[in-house]
């Protein structure tokens, strides 16, 4: 279920700092969040789109290069930018299935 899909057909973002001024587009309106499969389709392209802009990454304010930090806020900015729903029915797909 995607109610914002159309809205929102693709996901823009710079994160803040770590990826400069930077733009890259992720696409999520194909895919259904709330899978797992779903979820994991996204974390490959979101994973794939952080390795291209996070290649020569600096931490802000400082020369060390920080590939780590930059991973990490790409990836937390791109998961914020998400709709609402998205952004729940994304999380709730990540959570481990325990059987009764």
């Amino acid at each position: 279920m995607k109610t914002l899909a159309s809205l929102a057909a693709v996901l823009t973002l710079a994160a803040a700092g770590a990826v400069s001024a930077q733009e890259t587009r992720i696409r999520w309106d194909d895919l259904d969040l709330s899978t797992a499969a779903g979820a994991a389709a996204f974390d490959a392209r979101l994973d794939a789109a952080a390795r291209r802009m996070c290649r020569d990454a600096r931490r802000p304010g400082s020369r060390i290069g920080d590939h780590a930090f930059c991973l990490s806020a790409f990836r937390n900015e791109a998961i914020r930018q998400l709709p609402g729903t998205a952004q729940v029915e994304y999380a709730l797909s990540r959570l481990p299935m325990v059987e009764a």
